[in-house]
């Protein structure tokens, strides 16, 4: 095995109060196989979004064979990634992006307004359907798509 394929120093991630992931550090060599698990909402696709260079660490470093790269657009970095895609209406709420075939169907505002929060709720997201899509985690995500 060679060099260090990623090195993470203190990478943490605040958006607004909420801390989405705090002070990780991390080492993964060159050729080993590695994996993240941890529950909806605990940062995973945050960390993976802060490598690829989509989302700026709040704080900490990310480095990529030995290289700082931190402060580099996602275009000047040496990775691939590939996201999973759920198809969310980014300019509207969770809420929103669930009661929204109802919409369509013409269910009266308060009906489907209801049966979107049941829903949520059923997927333990109660509480969370004011956050857009880009205020959820992946897993949240994923919940709000289904």
């Amino acid at each position: 095995m060679g060099g260090m394929a990623i090195r993470l120093h203190g990478l943490s991630k605040s958006f607004g109060r909420t801390e989405a992931v705090i002070g990780v550090d991390l080492e993964i060599a060159d050729g080993e196989f590695f994996s993240m698990l941890g529950p909806s909402g605990s940062g995973k696709t945050t960390v993976l979004r802060m490598i690829a260079g989509f989302e700026a660490p709040t704080s900490g470093t990310v480095e990529l064979a030995g290289r700082d790269v931190t402060r580099l657009a996602p275009f000047e970095r040496d990775v691939h990634t590939v996201f999973q895609d759920y198809a969310l209406f980014p300019h509207m709420t969770a809420e929103q992006n669930v009661a929204y075939a109802l919409k369509i169907r013409k269910v009266p505002r308060n009906e489907r307004l209801h049966r979107a929060r049941e829903a949520l709720a059923q997927v333990r997201l109660d509480g969370l359907g004011g956050r857009r899509p880009s205020q959820l985690s992946g897993g949240q995500r994923q919940r709000v798509a289904l």
